[in-house]
């Protein structure tokens, strides 16, 4: 029971970190009702600029913070570009729209940086934290920690700010919220910039994890967190968080109780049999529309 409970605590940090990139996905998805294919590759290229950063003797700490901002300014170039030309066209030309600016990212991420796997600074101390007769490992406590943080100060700017306030208006009529005076474009940027920013944080710390960073990180991103955001209900704040954590945990389980070689069927049969009862996801909800 010992050994279940700490290697609980590993699924509860990498479950966090998915909720951190699967944020992305539901914060574009509730505002614009399309599927941001481009996220899992922006937040590539912002591990790797940390990486970059790191080597050249930048400071930890604003190292990460400048990594996560180029997430942000990158995640709004491509809002800008691949995304608000046919934003309105449709919802395929936009899916395939992003799939090319992943692409082009991907691309340009190899020309720079190459394509062999790099290892990431363990920025955080790994030492095992007794607690109540169960060692933990440091690392993960600290990982989950930063995760509810960071998911918490972003609930708390989208439900009780003004801007948030603006995005909920966006998010139920956005040609009533623009007759109302709300800057639209700008709400819908902000929204890109959050889920870059905050992805680039879930990268960093999935690097420092598994101590690696690499080209393919950015399929296996989006894999993911497509994974969790729909296990939680796509759309849903609340649901990402919780489909990233309920995915971390089911990978876990799957490695200690059958074998790491089947910890990705495993967690992907949970989350289709979850679906299938609640095609919703947990906490997504099923709208009725008028014929």
């Amino acid at each position: 029971m010992v050994y279940y409970l700490e290697q609980l605590s590993n699924g509860l940090a990498i479950g966090s970190i998915y909720a951190l990139i699967a944020l992305g996905y539901s914060l574009v998805y509730s505002i614009l009702n399309l599927i941001n294919f481009a996220h899992g590759y922006v937040i590539m290229v912002g591990a790797f600029v940390a990486l970059q950063l790191l080597a050249l003797g930048v400071h930890p700490a604003l190292a990460v913070l400048l990594a996560c901002c180029s997430g942000a300014l990158i995640a709004m170039l491509v809002e800008r570009i691949a995304y608000r030309p046919v934003r309105h066209a449709n919802r395929v030309i936009p899916m395939i729209s992003a799939l090319g600016a992943g692409l082009v990212l991907s691309a340009a991420a190899q020309l720079i940086w190459g394509p062999e796997v790099r290892s990431f600074p363990q920025l955080i101390p790994r030492f095992p934290v007794e607690i109540g007769g169960i060692n933990l490992s440091s690392q993960s406590l600290v990982i989950l920690a930063i995760s509810v943080v960071l998911v918490v100060a972003s609930s708390w700017f989208l439900h009780r700010t003004r801007f948030g306030l603006a995005a909920q208006c966006v998010r139920q009529d956005m040609v009533a919220a623009q007759l109302m005076g709300i800057p639209v474009n700008t709400v819908i940027v902000a929204i890109y910039a959050l889920g870059g920013f905050l992805g680039v944080a879930g990268s960093i710390l999935f690097a420092m994890y598994f101590n690696a960073v690499f080209i393919q990180m950015g399929l296996l991103a989006t894999t993911k967190a497509w994974a969790a955001a729909m296990l939680g209900g796509i759309g849903s704040f609340q649901g990402a968080f919780w489909g990233g954590i309920l995915l971390g945990l089911a990978e876990t389980l799957a490695v200690i109780t059958v074998g790491s070689a089947y910890r990705d069927g495993v967690s992907m049969a949970i989350i289709v049999g979850v679906l299938l009862l609640r095609p919703a996801g947990l906490f997504g909800t099923t709208i009725k529309e008028r014929s």
